[in-house]
């Protein structure tokens, strides 16, 4: 589960990148909008590989199934996130 939230976090990051660079979208987080979209897209990336080694390789044992349920409800985040960039990005193909 844990390399899903990251997989989920990299796409999340490209697709925003894509959605920047193409002005179909506009960055709505404060912090990261002040930065330019390859920064951004650098940071998702390097944050997802942190992301990754603390969950898996720390998080999950000392946590247990307390990190387990937030995960999941990470998952299920993410997947809403990457529908919606599903549906902004679906027009600017046809």
């Amino acid at each position: 589960m844990a390399l899903l939230i990251v997989v989920f976090n990299a796409v999340d990051g490209v697709l925003t990148y894509i959605g920047l660079k193409n002005s179909q979208m506009e960055e709505l987080n404060p912090l990261l909008s002040m930065l330019q979209p390859e920064f951004v897209l650098f940071l998702k990336l390097l944050l997802s590989g942190l992301l990754y080694y603390v969950i898996y390789k720390k998080g999950l044992k000392r946590f247990g199934s307390k990190l387990h349920i937030l995960l999941w409800l990470v998952v299920a985040i993410y997947t809403g996130v990457i529908i919606l960039h599903l549906f902004w990005f679906i027009p600017f193909l046809f």
